[in-house]
């Protein structure tokens, strides 16, 4: 690796030697003709010989050392001895504390927990958090088809260990609508008979087996989700939650939130209809259906709809008024009952909740196996959790920034893991964090994890005292309740601003949206990810390419189109290659390669009579070269070769220098040929010139247009 000190002397002689100027024409391809100024470059004065003129080896800082093993085994060797240290480093220093609070996150903030300023606002984010998932897991619990209990079970014995392992402070877990949904569209296919079931509460003789059925594929369900978070935690693995851009997941709760929202209707409209995932098959039930509907039931529920969205509203639009935010659900659920109790509604038309267990939740470990149906809940299990991690992790990072403390990745995943381990192990199906809950817990001035400990305790309340009273809960409220939550997952703002911003981010929100509506959920879900996969393949194996010019009086070197009045150097081409080098993109960086060879030397030939001897490629941006590419480099310098042109490499890292000396690249191409800068390429390229008598001039463009780099 050669660097030229004589680079200062020589930047001086190129910029301040100007000769004159001249219109003339740039690399014709059918563009229009691009005016360029010719400025005469005077390279340095009886400078050394073509050996000498780089005169000493570069050995870059951060360049391996020769004995390190760059093989799978070597980098697993180093990382484990890593782990080693670091253990190492943990016993000699931590003390008995440090480690309680390594396995119990909770630790942490009761280390430096304020009494005085932070436990009356974590009492009343608990109380208003639980005051709005006691109805909302109700509600939730019967969209996945069980007994509304379980939506109570899963935000009670969730919330206390997360308390415990989480690593959120404001976090609210529980049930959630988008899981929910899967849940019941999934398992539904999973039991027959279980899709004709209109209240998991109160199902018939013939019934109940099959509810039964499909509550243990429940609590299996969130088994295997908590074995695939928790394995996610603990091998580090939350990077895959990235192929889930927010464009996917912003489509895919968008077309859910609708799918849901018609889910529910039936209970505002008062008809007994199946479930349908389709859009175009819910519409045609609910034509179908419409004129079973009963007034008294739409009339309480779109009133109560009506509602819950005014104070939702209310309360996110004015800051005194937050506190009805919390209270919406609680609120129609109490008129819903005073109306059963004192006005008799259920003997007129009104459906109500009916049977709901008392008493906290019994253990299931017994329910998870055997589990013959393995294969089936496996593929729903990824779904389920791929999607619950990048909904929670995402509001977890939010509020950890909002509220500046550190969030550690990994723990949160395996607390999340943990929480539903416990669910499944006392009669819980999945659980998460929730988008609404949780800004309302954030906005109530939560301050640690003791609030979803009081939200805990608050449910637990409920499930010891009070399930006997929301046995009279009429179903309309349930199903206003859920239509008024998934309001807010609607993110149409999201679709305007992609279609602004980002044509393909908008066609992947619009595929997935549209494949969640008219095809199924996963489906929906498999295209846009499919999708977004295929722009990222597609962008990787098309990757940008430049051709460079030097902005004038600087040592700088960048892209002309983006810099009309770069100076280009007849008889000297530079490009830059702006991605990895590696099998899927050879080919198209050596067409580019080669039409910005035949460009430049047209117009180095005709318009000044020089031909092309050298072609500078500014490594720089370059951080991996397999096989396949260094095969296309040494194509590309045969190629480049016989047609009288050098190749010239510049400031490739020490993984690209790695590779290329393993394949000898290096003397193929000449390791007088491989430079630290473009600038000291240059400098190096213009003094072989004018040693051979071509005095190379400086081109100014001025204009450049219909370009193709």
């Amino acid at each position: 690796m050669r660097r030229n000190q004589s680079s200062s002397a020589a930047q001086g002689g190129q910029g301040d030697a100007t000769a004159g100027a001249q219109n003339t024409s740039l690399l014709q391809n059918g563009a229009p003709n691009v005016s360029v100024q010719m400025t005469t470059y005077s390279p340095l004065e009886g400078g050394p010989s073509r050996r000498d003129f780089a005169d000493r080896e570069f050995q870059f800082p951060w360049k391996a050392p020769s004995d390190v093993d760059e093989s799978v085994h070597g980098t697993v060797s180093r990382f484990w001895e890593r782990q080693k240290a670091s253990y190492r480093h943990k016993v000699e220093t931590y003390s008995w504390v440090d480690w309680l609070a390594f396995f119990i996150p909770c630790v942490r903030w009761l280390r430096t927990y304020k009494i005085k300023e932070y436990l009356w606002a974590d009492f009343v984010a608990g109380i208003s958090v639980g005051f709005m998932v006691v109805p909302q897991g109700m509600s939730y619990a019967n969209l996945a088809g069980l007994p509304s209990v379980y939506g109570l079970y899963g935000a009670f014995m969730p919330c206390l260990t997360y308390a415990l392992v989480g690593s959120s402070r404001q976090l609210a877990v529980g049930p959630v609508a988008v899981t929910s949904l899967l849940i019941g569209n999934n398992l539904k296919d999973l039991v027959e008979g279980s899709d004709k079931i209109s209240n998991p509460n109160d199902p018939t003789d013939a019934q109940k087996p099959i509810q039964q059925r499909y509550n243990h594929l429940a609590i299996q369900l969130a088994l295997l989700v908590a074995i695939l978070y928790t394995s996610v935690g603990a091998f580090r693995l939350g990077f895959v939650t990235n192929f889930l851009s927010h464009s996917v997941i912003g489509g895919f709760t968008s077309g859910a939130a609708i799918t849901i929202g018609l889910s529910q209707v039936k209970y505002i409209l008062g008809i007994s209809i199946p479930r349908k995932d389709r859009l175009q098959d819910q519409a045609q039930v609910y034509i179908d259906n419409f004129h079973n509907m009963k007034w008294q039931e739409f009339i309480m529920g779109s009133t109560f709809l009506i509602l819950l969205i005014a104070m939702k509203e209310i309360g996110k639009r004015f800051k005194r008024f937050a506190w009805l935010r919390p209270l919406g659900p609680l609120t129609v659920c109490i008129i819903g009952m005073l109306a059963v109790y004192i006005g008799h509604v259920d003997n007129k038309g009104i459906k109500i909740v009916g049977n709901i267990n008392k008493g906290l939740p019994k253990p299931t470990v017994s329910w998870w196996g055997p589990m013959p149906d393995f294969k089936d809940l496996i593929p729903i299990a990824i779904v389920v959790m791929l999607v619950d991690l990048l909904e929670s992790t995402s509001i977890a990072r939010a509020l950890a920034n909002k509220n500046k403390y550190e969030l550690v990745p990994n723990q949160e995943i395996v607390g999340l893991g943990l929480a539903n381990f416990a669910g499944a192990a006392f009669n819980c199906y999945t659980t998460t964090g929730s988008f609404s809950r949780s800004a309302v817990n954030n906005e109530s001035g939560a301050k640690t994890g003791l609030a979803c400990f009081i939200t805990a305790w608050v449910v637990g309340f409920v499930l010891i005292f009070l399930t006997p009273v929301f046995k009279h809960l009429p179903m309309c409220t349930l199903g206003a309740i859920v239509v008024s939550s998934v309001t807010g997952l609607l993110e149409y703002e999201q679709a305007i601003y992609l279609f602004k911003v980002n044509k393909l981010d908008f066609l992947v929100w619009m595929a997935s949206f549209l494949g969640v509506l008219f095809i199924s959920i996963e489906i929906g879900l498999g295209i846009a990810i499919g999708l977004a996969l295929l722009i990222v393949i597609y962008e990787s194996a098309f990757p940008h390419t430049a051709l460079l010019g030097r902005i004038a009086g600087s040592t700088v070197y960048r892209n002309i189109k983006q810099y009309p009045n770069a100076q280009l150097f007849p008889g000297i081409m530079i490009c830059r290659i702006d991605a990895p080098i590696y099998f899927a993109n050879i080919q198209w960086i050596k067409d580019r390669l080669r039409a910005y060879e035949a460009r430049h030397r047209s117009w180095s030939l005709e318009q000044h009579g020089t031909k092309l001897d050298y072609a500078i490629l500014d490594f720089s941006p370059v951080t991996h070269l397999d096989a396949t590419g260094i095969h296309g480099l040494e194509q590309l310098i045969e190629q480049f070769a016989n047609n009288g042109t050098q190749l010239v490499v510049c400031n490739p890292n020490v993984t690209v220098v790695k590779a290329m000396e393993t394949a000898g690249l290096p003397d193929m191409l000449g390791r007088d040929y491989i430079f630290v800068t473009v600038h000291d390429a240059v400098n190096f390229c213009a003094r072989q010139l004018a040693e051979r008598g071509v005095s190379p001039l400086a081109a100014e463009a001025t204009e450049l247009s219909a370009s193709d780099d």
